[in-house]
């Protein structure tokens, strides 16, 4: 009961963790942690959602907007691609270019963000213009209130890039 309570704490601090990052943060084994979810979500106490290859697990009643977006950010390139579309609508192409990543990778996580509900993508000739279905400042804020260390990162990274430009001047 003990260990279900550990686990449990640790989804209500970190809703949406990966069945694989819960395991890996408790040190606890796979079988281990499959029996005790099993009988948290029996419970009504936690559910979870997959996408792609990966369990995401949430505390019962967790806000559904939030839940998309926790998933979304779950990465790092997604969480990249949000960030770019929340500055406007982009291509695929344009996308890949300025993140560095390939056509097929962007391609998947757009693939990803689409299913979520997060982007929309739009034919313009032979271009598809993504951009976001939900307001910035909602992201943000989700950013903010659930994953405090990536909000920390992301101000280091302006930081950074701030006082880098005065440098070149």
């Amino acid at each position: 009961m003990e260990r279900r309570n550990e686990i449990l704490k640790t989804i209500m601090q970190k809703p949406g963790i990966t069945f694989r990052q819960l395991a890996r943060e408790l040190g606890i084994g796979i079988g281990d942690l499959q029996y005790h979810l099993r009988k948290l979500e029996r419970d009504g106490i936690v559910f979870s959602k997959k996408l792609g290859k990966r369990r995401y697990i949430f505390p019962q009643g967790f806000e559904e907007e939030a839940q998309k977006l926790l998933i979304a950010i779950s990465t790092e390139s997604r969480r990249k691609i949000l960030l770019l579309l929340m500055e406007g609508p982009m291509s695929q192409g344009e996308i890949a270019s300025l993140l560095k990543l390939s056509q097929p990778t962007v391609s998947y996580h757009m693939g990803e963000l689409k299913k979520l509900g997060i982007v929309k993508a739009e034919e313009k000739g032979r271009s598809v213009i993504y951009s976001l279905e939900y307001d910035p400042e909602t992201i943000a804020r989700i950013i903010k209130e659930y994953r405090p260390s990536i909000w920390e990162s992301l101000a280091d990274s302006l930081i950074d890039l701030l006082t880098g430009m005065g440098d070149e001047e």
